[in-house]
């Protein structure tokens, strides 16, 4: 079966999407940036998500003093960040009982999971965790939860039919932190393995639907960090993944929402080796600004003419009725120029 036929498949099934996408071969979008109230704090790494008309953000890499900073000015966190999407206002949430970074947040049933990350030192910034907490308000305290079956990081994170999946990122084989490809999900009782991701890799972006989620891009650390383009569909039914379309670039360090039969990707960042002239690896950064946009009934990518304010990676996007909120990131690669940018992508359909 060619792709077009399989992609339309998905769509009569109602697996790409629970609602009809005829209407998204037939509307036009306006879409401009809106400033709103800055984080408290200036953020990166992160994984927010939306419960109770807030935006929660928490376990960052946070703009720190330098003696108590693990990566350059930057060190975990375990501070707690609401916005307040009535009153348009950030306070300070419960605090987390350990210190993270990379730490993923999913809305559930119970509450918001945070799961896994990395704990940070000087010495070591980088080690994988597998515990994980919940918040059942926002006004509690995180209590420890059922931990993962093994560490995970940098993963893909998706509440599908009510259960929490956590996908593919880092975590520890043979004794060492490296792309690992578990996928495994938490029923409100125990952790459950599901389909592994085809393709290991971390710093992707993972947007959920009501029957599966998409993974889209990442790098893999082995292959010198190399940015992918690949991009898999998981029907949850089936416990199967399937190829899309890949992104027009490959890309990693992503943030990606899904609004309006849309899915909106944005920025990113890429690692680059050449050999200098002494045999020596030099490393070369960049980021991105572009914004793309995905069409489930095409099964095909586009780049925005819009772009975002500025270059970003490790950036947050959560979709609200408002449209698509931007929050935290850095300019540049690594943990440089970190900020506590906040910015509403607003999309109007024009008939």
């Amino acid at each position: 079966m060619d792709r077009r036929a399989f992609i339309n498949k998905l769509a009569c099934l109602g697996l790409l999407a629970s609602t009809s996408m005829a209407s998204a071969l037939t509307t036009r979008q306006k879409a401009n940036w809106v400033n709103k109230p800055s984080l408290p704090k200036r953020l990166q790494e992160i994984y927010p998500c939306l419960y109770e008309n807030h935006i929660v953000v928490a376990g960052a890499l946070e703009q720190s003093a330098s003696e108590q900073a693990t990566m350059g000015i930057m060190n975990a966190s375990h501070n707690c960040y609401l916005f307040d999407l009535s009153k348009q206002a950030w306070r300070l949430g419960p605090t987390l009982p350990v210190k993270r970074h990379h730490l993923g947040l999913v809305s559930s049933q119970q509450g918001i999971m945070a799961l896994g990350g990395f704990a940070a030192s000087k010495a070591d910034p980088w080690q994988v965790r597998g515990d994980t907490f919940i918040l059942s308000h926002l006004d509690n305290h995180w209590h420890q939860a059922k931990p993962l079956p093994n560490p995970q990081a940098e993963s893909g994170y998706a509440n599908i039919s009510g259960n929490v999946h956590v996908i593919s990122g880092r975590g520890i084989s043979s004794g060492n932190l490296t792309d690992v490809a578990d996928h495994v999900f938490f029923d409100g009782t125990q952790w459950q393995s599901a389909a592994p991701l085809p393709l290991a890799r971390n710093s992707g972006a993972c947007v959920e639907l009501d029957k599966g989620c998409i993974f889209i891009g990442g790098r893999i650390q082995d292959e010198q960090h190399k940015n992918q383009s690949r991009v898999d569909f998981y029907d949850h039914r089936a416990d199967k993944w399937f190829e899309l379309a890949p992104t027009p670039k490959p890309c990693s360090g992503i943030a990606a929402a899904l609004t309006g039969h849309k899915i909106y990707v944005f920025g990113g960042e890429q690692y680059q080796y050449t050999m200098n002239q002494f045999g020596k690896p030099m490393m070369h950064t960049k980021t991105f600004n572009h914004i793309w946009q995905y069409d489930f009934a095409l099964d095909t990518w586009q780049t925005l003419p819009l772009s975002m304010t500025s270059t970003r990676h490790g950036l947050g996007a959560v979709a609200t009725k408002e449209g698509i909120y931007l929050v935290g990131g850095a300019e540049r690669a690594g943990g440089e120029n970190t900020t506590n940018a906040v910015e509403l992508l607003k999309l109007e359909t024009l008939c």
